[in-house]
């Protein structure tokens, strides 16, 4: 998918270079920033992805969705000449329930979405000694609240930030923080696309302490047509990353095969650490609306969730 606005001109080496450089130290600064003061992690359920049709193929193509969920994801997905509604519901085991809304609206020369995801684990026993009866059953609860901002300041670059409200309660008290996410996205020569992105970088303020989240640093890489042809299309695409707290690293691949732009089918590939996943889905696209099925294979005591989402272009 080209970025929007591609009329084009040229741009000097001099003059990209100036364009870049203040990008790339903004990027360092972040890290340098997030290596000196991140200390512990909560709040994993932010690295879930909020969408089947980006945990089918494990985020690879989550840069170009054109997805309003995407603002939980990368927020240069959101582009879309189409005002769009999203919801996506997980399927998960003991009735964990993770659930999603979104829209966004393209404007003249940029690109706006709000979302809120929320998690609920209920059935929670919480006990002090091994007893029958538990002191007390709780219901656990997560919650992002997301606003995202995309736009392309020149041409083949699209760039994008996200600003979320977190919120959790669990048993007898709830913390509340606040964390952003920045992208950018480049259509590079030989039909690339290269982005960059650091996620959840914040903070959530407990009553007792103040609680890191889990900052991720992700480079991705994605051959967005494979197939040349009207009737059938494909990609490719690689996530080389690390999470930034736990200095744990993590590649992502994903692939998906299009027809006529009305069937896709994905799959996806993780290894995070000493675990793999694997991911398998599909959508279909029928006038304005598109369904979206995504299963994750999860390591052993997990489960395997099943994430369904409906998107409305009215």
């Amino acid at each position: 998918m080209s970025s929007p606005g591609n009329s084009s001109f040229d741009i000097t080496g001099n003059s990209m270079k100036q364009k870049i450089l203040p990008i790339l130290l903004l990027f360092a600064m972040l890290i340098h920033a997030l290596n000196a003061e991140l200390l512990n992690s909560g709040m994993s359920f932010l690295q879930i992805p909020a969408s089947a049709q980006s945990a089918a193929t494990m985020t690879v193509f989550s840069q170009s969705s054109q997805s309003p969920l995407a603002l939980f994801e990368n927020p240069v997905g959101i582009v879309n000449t189409e005002t769009t509604f999203s919801i996506s519901h997980h399927f998960w085991f003991s009735e964990i329930t993770i659930d999603a809304l979104a829209f966004s609206i393209p404007l003249r020369k940029s690109f706006l979405a709000f979302g809120l995801n929320y998690v609920r684990i209920p059935g929670v026993e919480v006990r002090e000694i091994p007893t029958d009866e538990p002191l007390a059953r709780v219901e656990p609860q997560y919650m992002s609240v997301a606003a995202a901002y995309a736009w392309s300041p020149f041409s083949k670059i699209t760039v994008g930030i996200t600003g979320k409200y977190l919120y959790e309660h669990l048993y007898t008290y709830t913390d509340n923080g606040f964390a952003f996410d920045i992208g950018a996205r480049w259509n590079a020569p030989s039909m690339l696309d290269v982005s960059v992105m650091l996620q959840n970088i914040g903070y959530l303020q407990s009553d007792k302490n103040e609680n890191s989240l889990p900052a991720i640093l992700n480079i991705g890489i994605v051959r967005p047509e494979i197939f040349e042809g009207n009737n059938l299309n494909g990609a490719i695409g690689l996530n080389l990353g690390s999470n930034m707290v736990s200095d744990e690293a993590f590649a992502q691949a994903g692939a998906k095969l299009v027809y006529r732009n009305i069937l896709s089918v994905r799959g996806g590939f993780a290894h995070t650490g000493s675990e793999n996943r694997e991911s398998i889905g599909f959508g279909i696209h029928l006038d304005r609306f598109t369904f979206d099925y995504a299963y994750l294979f999860m390591p052993e005591g997990l489960n395997n969730p099943h994430i369904l989402t409906i998107s409305y272009q009215p």
